[in-house]
């Protein structure tokens, strides 16, 4: 009875032995992997440079902390923090948890800007197949500070975001993203305080890429958009709505068209705004709005307003009217 129990111990003791031992080299070869590619500067023509700070907590569970990290790509885009802490767990290995709370700057040809948050986690799910495609990614911030090289800050109470694989394609993506009270005081200065913040900005689409989102657009370089369809853009500012929804297709040359729908609720108090802000000569102000009274009555209301405008290859026109084109 006794050689049985302990043979069955023993039995049950091995599948752990091979776990905890699994997930030990696991992390540790995480750990050497981003150590050896800490001393490698070039990734995919991009520059990369970061130390390791520790893993620690496995087998059940392991914490990674990164630190002096820059990655960007020459002249173009820059991104720096002190340390990004990643938390995995054992028994699902295939999802990471990123925080991301140390402040950040990101630099490019279009200035700088700091960014600080009180909360900043990031989830990502991938899926369990050779490729590790994306499953899934959510991102949750809150208190985001903004810092602008040379230029008033701004505030965000909340950002949250959500990306998720389509389950009929590789390549499409559904994604979700939403900002609560977006404070421009420091830049608005001197208007009226319903029009200083954005109380709500929401978005809902679906992308195609040139490439799926997987461990091999490491080595193949960024994945381009090659479809872009906005089921809605919607954007709460003072009393006024703006609803926005597109269907926008990138060509080989990388040129833009498509179609694309403004809708503007309560357009009249936004309009009353741009007169007091001077962007309304007053000698044109009765034409505009005769202009825009006529739009809106074609809709059946004269408090909402809706301008289709057509895209093509980067040109944006509304009806025979050359509005401008594209950057």
């Amino acid at each position: 009875m006794t050689k049985f129990l302990k043979r069955t111990a023993l039995l049950l003791a091995i599948p752990f032995f091979i776990w905890t031992g699994y997930w030990t080299a696991f992390a540790y070869a995480i750990e050497r992997g981003i150590a050896l590619a800490s001393g490698n500067r070039q990734i995919s023509g991009t520059a990369a440079q970061f130390e390791v700070a520790s893993v620690t907590g496995y087998p059940q569970s392991f914490s990674i902390g990164i630190t002096e990290i820059e990655v960007g790509t020459k002249d173009s885009f820059t991104w720096a923090t002190q340390e990004v802490l990643v938390d995995a767990k054992s028994y699902q290995p295939n999802k990471i948890n990123l925080d991301l709370s140390d402040p950040h700057s990101i630099s490019g040809s279009i200035g700088s800007v700091e960014i600080d948050a009180e909360l900043a986690d990031l989830s990502v799910f991938f899926k369990p197949n050779l490729q590790l495609s994306l499953g899934n990614l959510e991102a949750l911030f809150k208190n985001l500070s903004l810092s602008f090289d040379g230029l008033p800050g701004a505030e965000i109470q909340t950002m949250s975001a959500r990306i998720d694989a389509s389950p009929n394609t590789e390549k499409n993506y559904q994604l979700t993203a939403q900002i609560e009270n977006l404070d421009l005081s420091n830049i608005l200065v001197g208007m009226d305080g319903d029009y200083q913040t954005f109380q709500n900005i929401s978005l809902s689409a679906e992308v195609e890429l040139s490439q799926p989102l997987d461990r091999l657009a490491i080595g193949s370089g960024s994945p381009q958009v090659q479809t872009l369809l906005l089921h809605e853009v919607r954007i709460n500012y003072g009393e006024t709505s703006v609803l926005l929804d597109a269907k926008l297709v990138f060509n080989k040359l990388g040129t833009l068209n498509g179609n694309m729908n403004f809708t503007v609720q309560n357009w009249k108090t936004l309009f009353a705004l741009a007169k007091n802000l001077g962007y309304v000569e007053p000698d044109l102000e009765e034409f505009f709005y005769s202009i825009l009274i006529n739009l809106a009555r074609q809709d059946g209301s004269e408090d909402t307003l809706t301008i289709p405008l057509a895209i093509t290859n980067n040109t944006v026109s509304y009806g025979a009217l050359t509005l401008g084109v594209l950057p």
